[in-house]
């Protein structure tokens, strides 16, 4: 029987670390800790100092989770692990379009969430702020994926997804790092101007958590895509200031309905996997 010699030689760490959804949970704390003290500490910075618009402070401390992904991966695998982070923005090897059309599920989700406060309550539309807000939609998208938002991905799904997947289950991972993330904004609720300070703290964090938890599912549909990642949180992000433009105000109730809705449906989807497959032999690597 002829066998094929370059499936028989090929090693365990050929495995492609840019393109699997989980990883060995080491350096996990580490990460935690660094991304939350970086950007607290610049947040708290921003109530010391005057003459200097706080949301700059907002801006530069939301790269904190990036920036620790970076400092741990090199520290615990080196410029390799590094190299391999930043790949994980390269839209080859995802399965074609649909992941990236799936990302933008939650943000369609987000919107249809006005529905109830036009159809429930009778709320009505503010037509002149939509159409503005819609004009400038492109580029509060592109704002939002690079500065807003977006670039907390590296961190979040690029770093801690992955590495909490091999310890805990998809849906409990996810819960998790959602609780983890809705902490982290805590600052913000004392930062004037930012979108946290008018927002009910309790329905902040299960909607955080509905996010993570659909996001998660994209994150694995994707093959650990952050170009999904970023997309999926800019459309959400975008699409939440539409609602404001609309109605006035974020509807975090209604968003957190409908998300909890898109959730569901993705577990019954999914079997409560999320999209990880069940056999993780190659993805468990010690890298």
């Amino acid at each position: 029987m002829i066998t094929d010699e370059r499936t028989q030689q090929r090693p365990a760490d050929t495995v492609d670390l840019a393109r699997t959804r989980t990883l060995p949970p080491r350096g996990l704390a580490a990460f935690f800790l660094l991304a939350f003290g970086i950007s607290w500490g610049i947040w708290y910075a921003s109530t010391l100092v005057t003459g200097v618009d706080p949301m700059l402070f907002v801006i530069v401390g939301s790269f904190g989770p990036a920036a620790a992904s970076v400092i741990v991966t090199a520290a615990t695998q080196g410029k390799a692990g590094v190299g391999a982070l930043f790949r994980r923005y390269s839209p080859l090897g995802r399965g074609g379009v649909l992941p990236y059309l799936l990302a933008l599920v939650p943000g369609l989700f987000i919107m249809l969430s006005g529905m109830f406060s036009l159809l429930l309550r009778g709320e009505q539309i503010d037509d002149t702020a939509l159409q503005t807000a819609l004009h400038s939609a492109p580029a509060t998208f592109l704002f939002i994926a690079l500065v807003g938002g977006g670039n907390e991905e590296l961190g979040w799904r690029g770093y801690a997804l992955p590495r909490l997947q091999s310890a805990l289950s998809p849906f409990a991972s996810n819960v998790a790092l959602g609780i983890i993330w809705a902490v982290w904004h805590a600052p913000l609720w004392e930062i004037q101007g930012t979108s946290q300070a008018g927002m009910s703290i309790p329905i902040y964090v299960m909607l955080v958590v509905t996010l993570c938890v659909a996001m998660g599912h994209i994150w694995n549909f994707s093959r650990g895509s952050l170009l999904a990642m970023v997309i999926a949180h800019a459309a959400i992000n975008t699409a939440s200031g539409l609602k404001v433009a609309a109605f006035g105000s974020e509807g975090e109730l209604d968003a957190l309905i409908a998300m909890t809705l898109l959730c569901l449906i993705m577990l019954a989807a999914t079997k409560g996997r999320l999209g990880l497959p069940r056999r993780k032999t190659t993805e468990q690597l010690d890298s």
